[in-house]
């Protein structure tokens, strides 16, 4: 296997294609504002002939002439370019280009022979490649980044992507649910680095704890096999694959010039390594933030809290079609729960559909101090949608109730989660954002819908199951 640890930590980076212009970013000037802006603590070096300071930062006009040592350059400037571009890198002894730059295998005929040879000389040369077609490398405790908005806080999770754009996705979706990233890498048409790489380095990687991938074709089938399996023994693998239909098999060929590859030999790679599968970005986060919060479970029984009896049988439906069981508790359990809970418009058999927001916030904690001695359940799901404490104009009730949810999972034996709808309203996604922040500082997780919070359960704890 090969040592990338250079690629994520490099000491000074050259950003080949940046402007002077005033107007609107382009590519080059994006990328370096966008490591100034992070914060980047190496040496930056803007590269461009008719340039003499840009941002601030004195300008080159090739990498050749930069004094000090280049160790990563990112590629901003047009395809028929590179060629010279990737022979002052070796002359330079650059370890590392990132070619944001388009228009290679992606592209037809001519840009594949253009590739390859851009490929032959960094291979000859020492130097590896990322990319083309894509956006490179984003590590917080490296200070390296290629987008300024995206958070400073590591992570557990790495992340590889042959989509840039998905990863920004799931960056600032992560950053929304509580996912920081140790490491992520977007590697495009992956011309020299590929998926197989970039496995083999996460699944060794100390810093990485769970591996999140995003893959729409493949180079190396058989090492490729190997790379995933040795991975998925190592950490939790959860992987979104693009192209899985004709139309979007041909998309694929047009994004990155990969080959999408057979769905049906796809669904059985993935299940053969054990590898979670899933099918968005929403599912990969509610993977992610399920494998970071929640430990391994004793089985599938899952006790429900819920403010409103409408709510409470969806969730129980949906439970129940993610091959979760919903069993009634037991005529012991009820009793205790009378104590706590009014009897009129509430149902304690399991689901629990209860009023005490409003009316008996205080029986909470003891609500599921019940339900955990009863040994019953092996998680509970709470319940609970903005749009109640909208009606009623109680949102400070809204923020006790998650407080004391909190508290309870911090208290008790049995795993909680919570399901947090918004209402729908603009005030309410704030207050819902506000809320998830809290439980996401406190490691509870939370999904933002039945659906989603048992799909990602149930597949959590199929992995588990197999293991």
């Amino acid at each position: 296997m090969a040592d990338l640890e250079f690629l994520f930590h490099p000491q000074s980076v050259a950003v080949v294609g940046a402007s002077s212009s005033s107007e609107r970013l382009k590519g080059g000037d994006f990328f370096l504002k966008s490591l100034k802006d992070y914060g980047f603590k190496g040496k930056l070096y803007p590269i461009n002939p008719r340039a003499s300071e840009i941002m601030g930062l004195k300008a080159y006009p090739s990498v050749r002439d930069v004094p000090g040592s280049v160790e990563y350059v990112i590629s901003c400037i047009p395809a028929s370019e590179t060629p010279q571009l990737v022979k002052d890198c070796v002359a330079k002894g650059v370890k590392a280009i990132a070619l944001f730059t388009s228009g290679f295998s992606e592209a037809g005929e001519e840009g594949s022979q253009l590739e390859q040879e851009i490929v032959n000389l960094a291979r000859q040369g020492g130097v590896r490649i990322i990319g083309p077609n894509c956006m490179g490398i984003y590590c917080p405790n490296a200070g390296l980044s290629y987008d300024p908005g995206f958070s400073k806080e590591a992570g557990c999770v790495g992340l590889l992507s042959q989509s840039g754009g998905l990863s920004i996705e799931l960056v600032f979706e992560g950053d929304l649910r509580g996912i920081h990233f140790s490491k992520v890498i977007s590697y495009g048409n992956a011309a020299d680095l590929n998926e197989a790489d970039l496995l083999e380095y996460f699944s060794q990687d100390a810093e990485t704890k769970i591996i999140a991938a995003y893959i729409e074709g493949i180079k190396q089938g058989q090492r490729f096999l190997k790379a995933l399996t040795k991975a998925a023994e190592e950490k939790p693998v959860i992987m979104f694959k693009g192209g899985r239909t004709k139309a979007g098999t041909r998309a694929v060929a047009s994004h990155t010039g990969a080959l999408a590859g057979n769905e049906a030999i796809w669904d059985t790679l993935c299940r053969q390594a054990g590898v979670v599968r899933v099918y968005s970005l929403e599912e990969m986060a509610d993977l992610i933030v399920t494998f970071l919060y929640l430990r391994p479970l004793r089985g599938r029984r899952v006790g429900i809290i819920s403010i409103g009896g409408g709510a409470a049988v969806q969730l129980t439906d949906v439970c129940t079609s993610n091959s979760l069981m919903v069993p009634h508790f037991s005529p012991k359990t009820r009793r205790r729960l009378e104590r706590f809970n009014p009897q009129a418009g509430t149902s304690l058999h399991n689901p629990v559909d209860t009023l005490f927001p409003f009316q008996y916030l205080s029986d909470l904690l003891e609500t599921i101090r019940v339900i955990d001695a009863s040994k019953e359940v092996d998680l509970l799901l709470i319940y609970m949608t903005l749009a109640y404490f909208l009606l009623r104009q109680k949102f400070e009730v809204a923020e006790e109730v998650i407080k004391a949810t909190i508290k309870a999972s911090n208290t008790f034996d049995m795993p909680i989660a919570l399901v947090l709808r918004t209402g729908g309203t603009a005030e309410n996604w704030k207050m819902a954002f506000e809320l998830q922040q809290m439980c996401s500082n406190a490691r509870l997780p939370v999904y933002p819908s039945n659906e989603r919070a048992a799909y990602a359960i149930g597949k959590f704890i199929r992995y588990h199951e197999v293991r």
